[in-house]
């Protein structure tokens, strides 16, 4: 099925990009700390936190890294 087919799927973006703020902000970094230590630049980290953007597999394995959770954590529900 077609992505637009399943309208949570903008919900599930951004609550995953809720979540990736929350863990950042955690740490006190901003986009552009968060971008360097993951190595994207901070347009990237901006759009994925704002349900913009969806990242790929590895590249959730690589925020995961650099916010030092494990990549399970990135899922969990933002209390933001």
């Amino acid at each position: 099925m077609a992505a637009s087919n399943h309208a949570h799927l903008a919900e599930n973006r951004t609550q995953f990009g809720h979540r990736i703020a929350a863990l950042r902000l955690q740490y006190g970094w901003t986009q552009e700390q968060l971008a360097e230590a993951s190595g994207f630049d901070r347009k990237t980290v901006n759009r994925i936190e704002n349900g913009r953007h969806s990242p790929s597999l590895d590249r959730v394995f690589i925020l995961a890294d650099a916010l030092g959770v494990q990549p399970l954590e990135l899922f969990q529900r933002s209390t933001l």
